[in-house]
Order: C-alpha cells, then sequence, then structure tokens
C-alpha cells in the first residue's frame, strides 16, 4: 500500500477503499469523451495520476475495468428507470420510461455503445456482476414494455419495443437524428398510452 500514500495521494485525494470508485469515475470520463476504445490501463493510471501498477489491484485487465463501467452504468440505468415509473400514472407507464430511456442513451452515448454494442454483456459470465446489473437492467424493460400483455408474449413485444428504442439511440449517435429524442417519444403513435405523467 506504499505507493497509495505518497505521489498519488496527492494527484487522486486517495484515501482507503476509494481508488477502485476514484479509476472507475475517471475512465468513465474518459469513455464519454472518446469513447471505450480509447481506454488502457496504462492511459486510466496516467489520468488518474497514479503509479502504473495501480489499477491492477482493482482490476486484471482492460475487460475487467470496462465491465466495472458498465455494471455502473447498469445500475444508473435502473435507478432512472425506477424513478420514472415512482411518479408516472399506471397508465403512462410505457411512454414514460420509454422517454427516461432516450434520455439516457442521448445524455451517455458512448457509455451506451459500451452497454449495449459491444460484446460485453452477450460474452459475461452467467452470474458475473455485470450479468446480474444487466438482467435486472433489462428484466425491468422487459416488464414495463410488455405491461397490459399476456405474459406468453412478454418477451417478444418487449423485443420488438426495445429495438426502436434502441435504434433512435443509435441514430441520434450516429447522427442521423437532429432532434431532441424526447420530442418524438412526445409524438410518437408507436407508444400508445391513455393518461398523462406526472414529471
Amino acid at each position: 500500500m506504499g505507493y497509495y500514500m505518497t505521489v498519488e495521494n496527492k494527484r487522486i485525494g486517495y484515501h482507503h477503499g476509494d481508488l477502485r470508485r476514484d479509476l472507475l469515475r475517471v475512465a468513465r470520463d474518459e469513455i464519454s469523451r472518446n469513447g471505450a476504445q480509447a481506454v488502457t490501463l496504462s492511459s486510466l493510471a496516467r489520468l488518474a495520476g497514479v503509479s502504473q501498477p495501480a489499477p491492477y489491484r482493482h482490476f486484471a485487465d482492460r475487460d475487467a475495468l470496462l465491465e466495472g463501467v458498465a455494471v455502473e452504468a447498469f445500475e444508473d440505468l435502473v435507478s432512472v428507470l425506477n424513478g420514472a415509473l415512482a411518479t408516472c400514472a399506471s397508465t403512462d407507464r410505457l411512454r414514460a420510461i420509454s422517454r427516461v430511456y432516450l434520455t439516457f442513451g442521448e445524455a451517455n452515448t458512448e457509455i451506451y455503445r459500451l452497454m449495449f454494442a459491444s460484446r460485453l454483456v452477450p460474452e459475461a459470465k452467467l452470474g458475473s456482476a455485470l450479468s446480474t446489473a444487466a438482467d435486472n437492467a433489462l428484466d425491468l424493460l422487459r416488464r414495463v414494455l410488455s405491461s397490459g400483455l399476456p405474459a406468453g408474449i412478454l418477451g417478444d413485444n418487449a423485443y420488438g419495443t426495445w429495438a426502436y428504442l434502441h435504434g433512435l439511440v443509435m441514430l441520434k449517435a450516429d447522427g442521423f437524428i437532429q432532434r431532441p429524442l424526447s420530442e418524438l417519444i412526445d409524438t410518437s403513435d408507436f407508444l400508445k398510452t391513455e393518461g398523462p405523467c406526472r414529471t
């Protein structure tokens, strides 16, 4: 632990137990600016102001670091989705959660790509932190996106609606849509609801 208590202390404001969190924060900021491809453990150490070996105390390799970022992002997504549901009338759950999903994707383009347009989740080990965090988010989405439908067709309906939302996020991210995505939700006939949602 000696190397944590010298120069790194002054650069990153490190105190016991916080280095992993600080590294994830720096990694997330770098991904948001330049994409996941720009992040390596050596570049992370430099950006965080710690010694080159320091990140390896918390992440075995680059993939483990990216998995840590993705876990936090899925947990954030669950938090904002639940927040929307808590203030929304039951008759407008679909439009409310769709609006929040699009806002999250639009505001976190490169993090969203890491979550949904990389191999991290499909290749995650069953029961791993990433697999669990992703399942929690996707199960919530599937439940709400299929609300009001028989359980037997829950999955198919949810995937169709999710594909619509995902497509909007990616089209905006790649420059094909210029308008705020929230405007498309407000005018879309694809997401039909019956009542207002308090915001």
